[in-house]
């Protein structure tokens, strides 16, 4: 892992050329998808991104893809689109010491989720596969959340410790 922050606010010398050419990427697909209002949609991300950083602009930019498509999203848009927002994701990671091993993660996170939402979606409803991919991306980051305790030592060994062989039974913290 990076000592440095990798995902917070552009600042002067970190406004590198992939994260803006990804996000011209991003606004441009938008606008040809959604007219106008994926083009809202790119500038929004883009401004979030500039003030922000990478996580919030994701967030603020599936927001307003929400309501550039309030009647669905096909399957192709969503892919599109979708490609052009792991792009952003990925121009974001080339900025950190271990680029391509964060790149591998977070394509194979993306496939993941995606193959997963796209699965259920297939034989159950939208919200079986939203609820389910929520549950996939919670369990994910509970199970990253353990795997940064064990490596950082902070987890402590379970060693069993037998009871105070000193204690007065007669004390009246003792139950009989």
């Amino acid at each position: 892992m990076s000592p440095e922050p990798t995902a917070g606010p552009a600042t002067g010398s970190e406004r590198r050329r992939p994260v803006i050419g990804a996000l011209a990427v991003l606004t441009a697909a938008l606008a040809l998808l959604a007219g106008p209002t994926g083009a809202v949609a790119g500038f929004a991300t883009a401004l979030t991104w500039y003030g922000l950083g990478t996580p919030y602009a994701l967030a603020a930019g599936h927001v307003v893809l929400a309501a550039a498509f309030p009647d669905g999203i096909g399957l192709e848009t969503f892919l599109l689109v979708e490609l052009a927002f792991v792009a952003v994701l990925l121009a974001a990671v080339v900025r950190t010491s271990t680029a391509l091993r964060d790149a591998a993660v977070v394509l194979a996170s993306a496939i993941a989720f995606v193959g997963t939402g796209w699965i259920v979606a297939d034989s159950r409803s939208v919200w079986t596969a939203a609820g389910t991919l929520l549950l996939v991306v919670a369990l994910a980051a509970y199970a990253l959340h353990r795997y940064e305790l064990v490596s950082l030592g902070l987890v402590p060994d379970a060693v069993e410790t037998a009871p105070d062989a000193d204690a007065d039974p007669d004390s009246s913290t003792h139950e009989q």
